[in-house]
């Protein structure tokens, strides 16, 4: 069933090519705004929404206390259920005949629409995005943008055929049409609902951000006026309340301030008008019980902003209505687990690839990586693919022993259509070959056995046992910068186990790995790792699973390579070797941005003087062993983004490709045919030590 829903999203290329321009532009909007917003706001940001996880039972009595003192209704709804109940009824013995909505993900969640719609209650949505998905029969497809998935052709379309207007494919006709076609329903409905952003406990009060003008037209003209809230919305006081509002639309759509922010109550923004009659509806369904859940408690923090969306490479492929729930896309699976369950969470936390890049932009500090691999884990269901694919590395140890006999059966047609069929690695992906012998073999026992060492060097599974001879070359431009160096034979960093939720490896084999390295440190030496993706497990994921002091400490320690030798390093300088009409495009992998502010490998490439070109389009798609998975729910999602980095790229007329991740070398040669290096080749160059191109096995 999953696999027929991503190979029918696959048909729909146009559906495709317009969310990937469309979530690339808000996502690339997004950054440049963060990027100017003053630190204080985001630090503010967190405390308020820390204060409301850690006390949430406390502030949903005040908001109710609040609410209360100023004449409103308030209902604290358990469950789905309750809310729907409580609303249908409302309505009902009201009259109503007519409803109209601002947006709301949370009436989404208790299915309201369907609800009055049986009861034969006309519910008429005002959001534009939410009004086009309404006429389209659809649910909506990503939080802020609910008709991102379908092009101005396609919405052109569905008015001349819901509605009878045939208007020209552009925005400005689209947009004219619907605020005249709704304007009857504003005057005729009976009862107004909308969603809200925050709940200020203090006041009772809810706030509603709207760029339309819509949700103020919903809150003045019905005769009754009901706001929904999930009770993680609420904060305590208006200063909160401004920190939320102050960073919510730079990092939703990249504005310092939104069209119109409305302050609905009893009594609205003014002490002298009063609303006709209020209701706030609190949702609690599952919220309460996650504020007390380890793993599900910092969920709560989200202000939905969606910039996870935007940034979500599978997500940009599929959309929300496959990657997605209620709750959509990233954000969403952790949601989908505190709302309707750990089994739903799981159905669609397959499609997160574990890049790490919706933590990277959260304005909250979200780990929603880590919780959708804590979610894959608690479901238990594994498939035996994962299972195999989580024995990478004793597949690597195999190739290292017997490298002639791998790279044969990866480079042929019949053992890769058996390996596709008995390992469930795609026989369309391009496989690193295997240099024979490893790193700790190479080296030997000075280097294993070193105790006096300024730099511990924890390889990881590429550099190990696939080819030693980037380790080996890491060594060299360590030393030749005045550096002693250490590499104890460790374990590979068990992203693999981490990806695919086996925790319980996970956590066996980041002990073993603590173990190793927490005496070096306890010294005083440092940890760099050539493979971005090990450093994240050392600096990121190890202390979250093992939750140790030594794991901390270890955490504390670690490098990413290019980061230290930006930091450390201050001999650079353009090489001899370097030719100045070189152009090179830098491809950032994905956990490098959670490790290394700024750009150290860019400003390294140039320093030893290279010309260097850019351009942040995010994860490349390969996502470790998660793109060679065989078919719909692997490679072909995996190409599909492969295909439109490659265009980018390509597009810019460099003809070498710089990285540090070597999954990320596998994803950038096979779908541009140019030549990837390792940054660790041009810094080897300009120390003389070698040529970029010499003794290249894979990248």
């Amino acid at each position: 069933m999953n696999k027929s829903r991503v190979l029918e999203a696959l048909g729909k290329r146009w559906e495709i090519e317009t969310r990937w321009r469309s979530m690339l532009t808000m996502h690339l909007r997004s950054r440049d705004s963060m990027g100017r917003l003053e630190r204080g706001y985001l630090a503010g940001l967190f405390e308020s929404r820390e204060k409301t996880v850690k006390e949430l039972e406390r502030l949903i009595a005040l908001t109710v206390e609040s609410a209360k003192k100023e004449g409103g209704n308030v209902y604290v709804a358990k469950t789905v259920e309750d809310a729907r109940r409580y609303i249908v009824s409302l309505a009902e013995s009201r009259g109503v005949k007519c409803v109209i909505k601002s947006k709301s993900m949370t009436t989404e969640e208790i299915g309201l629409n369907e609800a009055l719609l049986s009861r034969g209650i006309e519910v008429v949505e005002t959001d534009l995005g939410e009004r086009i998905v309404q006429l389209a029969g659809q649910r909506p497809s990503h939080i802020i943008a609910p008709a991102v998935h379908l092009s101005r052709d396609a919405i052109a379309r569905l008015v001349s055929e819901k509605r009878g207007a045939n208007l020209p494919p552009q925005p400005e006709a689209i947009t004219r049409f619907f605020r005249q076609d709704l304007w009857a329903d504003f005057k005729r409905a009976g009862m107004g609902i909308t969603g809200a952003n925050v709940v200020v406990a203090e006041t009772g009060q809810a706030v509603l951000v709207t760029n339309e003008g819509n949700g103020r037209l919903v809150a003045t003209m019905p005769r009754i006026l009901v706001s929904i809230a999930g009770v993680e919305k609420i904060v305590e006081t208006w200063d909160d309340a401004f920190n939320v509002l102050r960073v919510l639309p730079v990092s939703a759509v990249g504005r310092d301030a939104t069209s119109y922010i409305t302050v609905i109550g009893p009594r609205g923004m003014s002490r002298h008008v009063k609303v006709p009659e209020y209701h706030l509806v609190l949702l609690d369904n599952g919220r309460v019980g996650a504020s007390r859940d380890p793993w599900l408690k910092d969920a709560l923090r989200c202000i939905r902003c969606a910039a996870c969306l935007d940034v979500c490479p599978t997500f940009r492929i599929l959309g929300g209505h496959v990657f997605g729930d209620i709750y959509s896309g990233p954000m969403g699976v952790p949601w989908t687990a505190i709302t309707k369950g750990i089994k739903d969470a799981s159905v669609i936390a397959k499609y997160c690839v574990s890049c790490s890049l919706c933590l990277h932009v959260c304005p909250v500090q979200i780990d929603i990586p880590m919780t959708i691999s804590w979610i894959k884990h608690a479901a238990g269901e594994k498939t035996l693919r994962e299972r195999i694919l989580t024995t990478y590395e004793f597949y690597a140890k195999l190739g290292s022993r017997l490298p002639r006999l791998f790279n044969w059966l990866q480079g042929s047609r019949v053992s890769r259509r058996l390996m596709e069929g008995l390992l469930g690695i795609d026989r369309r992906r391009l496989m690193h070959r295997f240099r024979g012998g490893s790193l700790y073999g190479i080296l030997g026992e000075r280097y294993l056995s070193r105790r006096d060492a300024d730099i511990v060097y924890f390889p990881d599974t590429y550099a190990a046992y696939i080819d030693w001879g980037i380790g080996v070359l890491v060594v060299r431009v360590l030393e030749a910068l005045g550096f002693t160096v250490a590499v104890p034979r460790t374990y590979g960093s068990g992203m693999p186990s981490i990806q695919y939720g086996f925790l319980s490896k996970a956590k066996k084999v980041a002990e073993k790995n603590v173990e190793k390295l927490k005496s070096y440190v306890e010294s005083g030496a440092r940890i760099v790792c050539s493979e971005p993706t090990a450093a994240y497990c050392l600096r990121e994921a190890y202390p979250k699973i093992l939750d140790t002091a030594a794991s901390q400490r270890v955490a504390e320690y670690t490098w990413e390579l290019t980061s230290f030798i930006a930091a450390e390093a201050k001999s650079l300088s353009p090489g001899t070797g370097l030719q100045s009409n070189t152009y090179v495009f830098y491809h950032h992998p994905c956990h490098s941005r959670l490790l290394s502010p700024g750009r150290p490998s860019e400003d390294l490439l140039k320093k030893v003087g290279l010309n260097v070109l850019s351009f942040d389009y995010g994860c490349c798609g390969i996502a470790g062993t998660w793109g060679m998975r065989r078919g719909a729910e692997g490679f072909l999602i995996s190409a599909e983004i492969g295909r439109r980095v490659a265009e980018i790229i390509l597009g810019t007329g460099c003809m070498e490709i710089a990285t540090e991740s070597s999954v990320c070398a596998q994803q950038l040669r096979q779908f541009t045919g140019l030549k990837v290096r390792h940054t660790i080749r041009y810094i080897a160059e300009t120390l003389g030590i070698q040529h970029r191109d010499q003794d290249v096995l894979n990248f």
